[in-house]
Parts: C-alpha cells; structure tokens; sequence
C-alpha cells in the first residue's frame, strides 16, 4: 500500500485556463535552471478558475521530449497523503475514535505494545504522531520496483508490519511526538477502505477526482493502469562534482 501512495499519478485537465501568457516566464525558466530542474507544470488556481497554467523544459531529456501541460504525468509520491486526509474528512468519522472501531478485525487490534491504553487514532494517524517507526532495513523488503510492490493486499501489508507484536514503534506513547511514517498513512488508508466499504483508490477516484473534472483514465496506482507510460516525467537527479586543482590532485595522492 505504501506503494499506491507513492506513485499515484495524477494529471489534470486544464483546458480552461483563461491565460498562458506570464510576465514572469524568463524568471521562472531561470529559477528552474538555477536549482538544475529538466522541467515544470506550473498552475495556479482560485476557487472556480485556472488562472494560470503553462509547461517549462522538459520532460525527458534522453531523448528529449519538452514538457506538455495537458499530457504530462506526474508522480505525486506523497502528496497523495492529502487525498487519504480528505477522504477521511468526507467519510465523517470522528478523527479521536481509535481506529480498531472502525477496522472490525477482532483477532488483529492494532496497539502501541508498550503503551496499549494511548489509542491510535485516525488523528494520529494523519498528523505522523501515532509513532510507528518502521525501519528502513524492513521497507527496503516491500520498497519494490515497477508492479511488483503490490503483490499483497493492503490489509495484509498494514497487519504484517503495524501490529503489537512487532519492534516497529518508537519508545514513547503515541501523540507524545511525530514521527513521519509511510505505514501510518497507509493504515489511515485501510481505515478509509473499511468505512466506506470500496477500495481506498475507488472513492477517491469517484469522491474526489470526477467531481473535479480529472480525467480518471490519467489516475493509475500501478503502471498496468496506463495505456503508455510515454507521457510520464522521467526522474533526474543533479550530481555537482567540484574540479579540482594540480594541488589538490598531488595531496589526494600523497
């Protein structure tokens, strides 16, 4: 599931922008430029209007293919964690009820082990403080590439690694502090899919993006989902390496 929230992608439709004339195109060119960003979409929006929308760069640079407003398809990563706030939000649940109300798993109460009458809640959930604190060892066993990572359900994934039985929580009682954690989101998740019986990716595809005007076709949780993957933003990162003087170069030797 920690999955879905990373590479739900989303493009939308901005055939309504009003405007694609900005002042400040030769700013922003040289912004991105400044901090080595291929590329941009940049829209800005009020409450009913696009008020702005236009493509910088590109979106590949091998081989190279300029970015495009109404095709270009972003991977959202963890800005997906909004959509899973909102569709808890629009379920009415009471945000302070712990969580196992809701998840009906007599068998599988998830608790803090060392602090089990400090509840997780969904609050707790959304705002990183329940404390689960998978480490990274483990994450890179379900961290998979392409398709692969979404071989097990989400109930199983949250119940496998977010359970009383396991060393994945930090010392302390839950909402004491934060603690930013991919398996908290993804158990608010399962807690959306139990109450509003559907599947997580389902309302918020009927409950959120329809009645925005997204294009539900460009809304996908695995690559099988896209017709083509041609249109996607290749991921860059900008590796600096410093020259070096003769100097320099004789005492690194030396």
């Amino acid at each position: 599931m920690c999955w879905l929230l990373i590479v739900l992608v989303v493009t939308v439709n901005t055939a309504a922008s009003q405007s694609s004339n900005c002042p400040n195109r030769q700013l922003i060119e040289q912004s991105l430029e400044k901090v080595h960003i291929p590329g941009a979409a940049i829209v800005v929006v009020n409450a009913t209007h696009i008020l702005y929308e236009q493509a910088f760069g590109y979106q590949s640079l091998a081989p190279a293919q300029p970015m495009n407003i109404d095709k270009s398809i972003f991977p959202i990563a963890s800005i997906s964690k909004t959509f899973i706030a909102a569709a808890a939000v629009m379920q009415l649940v009471d945000l302070d009820t712990d969580i196992n109300q809701y998840l009906s798993e007599l068998d599988k109460n998830i608790f803090h082990p060392r602090y089990p009458s400090h509840s997780i809640t969904l609050r707790k959930l959304l705002s990183h403080s329940a404390l689960i604190a998978v480490s990274s060892q483990v994450q890179d066993t379900y961290y998979r590439p392409g398709d692969t990572a979404f071989v097990e359900s989400l109930a199983d994934m949250v119940f496998t690694y977010v359970n009383p039985n396991t060393s994945y929580w930090l010392p302390k009682p839950s909402g004491s502090a934060t603690w930013y954690s991919n398996e908290g989101a993804a158990l608010a998740t399962l807690v959306v899919e139990r109450i509003a019986r559907i599947s997580y990716i389902d309302y918020i595809k009927e409950n959120i993006f329809r009645p925005l005007g997204v294009n539900i076709s460009n809304i996908g949780v695995h690559l099988a989902d896209f017709a083509s993957t041609e249109d996607f933003v290749k991921h860059y990162a900008y590796a600096f390496i410093h020259p070096i003087s003769k100097d320099e170069t004789k005492k690194y030797h030396s």
